[in-house]
């Protein structure tokens, strides 16, 4: 008899194994799914968050848009410099002179040169006084490159000396490449800087070059691509603006935009495997600011240079590569500007082509009264206008610059 009654107990035992069993295993499954949605639902929030953000954001820089007369508007893709004043002399304080002309002005950004530093104590006193003559914070920038474009070294100012980017770019060290933005960025942002006119993108395809040579990274596009874009995260990561230059690539020119219009005569296609290539790469990582360069390139505008060129700028550069980023010439005082055009003419003309911040034309208060009279007459029109002023402020949102009145300006 006892055996009759072992069998059906044995069943039973296995029956419960393999219901507890099944059990557990959907426990397990409804731990994961649990696990799975409160992840989810976590980051909904987050991206919930973020876009409350940016909608504050973007909220406050229309905000500040709607409250800007066209003087102030004008005024705000300007950055110029302000190296010497009427008598030679460099400016290192803000005279009154200087004070008149940027309470006309009232410029978006300053870029600073050597002239202008002698230490340590009088720089950050200068870009103090400057940022208190502004309602709405000014970029502040400066040419740091490392190698022979620097204006901070050699004077009276702590400030670290690093090697020309081809000297890096033979090392291949991407942490040594990043820590190198890192370095400027932090040395720059403690001395009151937010944006640093560099790294250069340039693929330096010409041996007879006369302007880039060492500044660029070497003759790799790709090579190029990845060590321009990882200084330019270094910085980043200090707070500081990089600008990728010289759209659409000034590398292999046998002349110097500073002095005379230079042609770049390459097609379409070899623009595309060369001089491009760091350029796409630099967008397709959030590169913030691109610059132009004052070059003519025939295969996509037989008649302009690439600042003053929509094909260019606008068709190419934000339609075809998709840079959704801020546009901010080369100097526009340039022979292969200034040549051809007036201070007036070349700002509306920039304007027009699809860039955003005009750098350095050389009569800031001309280049101010034709953007004005040009909205007036309807050359050019006051949307066009506001795309540009809306990309200067959001930068200096995201960038952590005050822009108007709704914030406390510390």
């Amino acid at each position: 008899m006892a055996r009759i009654h072992t069998k059906p107990s044995l069943y039973l035992i296995v029956l419960l194994i393999l219901m507890f069993s099944g059990c557990g295993s959907e426990i397990v499954e409804d731990t994961e799914e649990n696990e799975l949605a409160q992840e989810m639902e976590d980051r909904s929030e987050d991206e919930s968050d973020a876009n409350k953000e940016m909608e504050v954001s973007q909220d406050m820089v229309e905000t500040v848009l709607d409250n800007m007369s066209l003087e102030e508007k004008a005024g705000q893709v300007l950055m110029p410099a302000f190296r010497k004043d009427e008598w030679g002399a460099p400016i290192q304080t803000i005279h009154n002179n200087l004070q008149t002309t940027l309470n006309q002005l009232k410029p978006g950004g300053i870029i600073l040169f050597s002239e202008n530093i002698r230490d340590e104590q009088q720089l950050k006193a200068l870009i103090q006084d400057l940022q208190e003559t502004s309602d709405i914070s000014l970029l502040i920038a400066v040419d740091e490159e490392g190698g022979r474009v620097s204006r901070l070294t050699g004077k009276e100012i702590v400030f670290p000396e690093l090697p020309g980017n081809r000297a890096l770019g033979l090392t291949k060290d991407l942490p040594q490449i990043r820590n190198s933005g890192k370095v400027l960025g932090k040395r720059l942002r403690e001395l009151g800087f937010n944006m640093n006119m560099a790294p250069v993108a340039d693929v330096d395809s010409n041996p007879a070059n006369p302007v880039i040579g060492e500044r660029s990274f070497g003759s790799d596009p790709e090579l190029v691509a990845t060590l321009a874009v990882t200084q330019a995260e270094g910085m980043m990561e200090e707070g500081v603006i990089p600008v990728f230059k010289h759209f659409p690539g000034h590398g292999d020119t046998g002349a110097d935009t500073h002095f005379g219009q230079v042609v770049l005569p390459h097609t379409r296609e070899r623009m595309e495997k060369v001089e491009l290539v760091p350029f796409q790469k630099g967008i397709d990582h959030g590169i913030p600011v691109i610059m132009t360069a004052h070059l003519m390139v025939p295969a996509y505008d037989e008649s302009h240079p690439a600042t003053l060129s929509e094909a260019i700028l606008t068709d190419l550069l934000r339609g075809k590569m998709g840079f959704k980023g801020l546009i901010v010439t080369d100097a526009l005082e340039m022979a292969a500007i200034s040549n051809e055009w007036d201070s007036g003419e070349a700002a509306v003309m920039a304007l027009k082509a699809g860039a955003d911040l005009l750098l350095m034309p050389s009569e800031p208060l001309e280049a101010h009264k034709a953007i004005i009279a040009a909205v007036k007459k309807e050359r050019l029109s006051e949307e066009r206008l506001d795309e540009s002023v809306v990309k200067i402020l959001r930068l200096k949102k995201e960038y952590k610059l005050t822009i108007g009145t709704l914030e406390n300006k510390k």
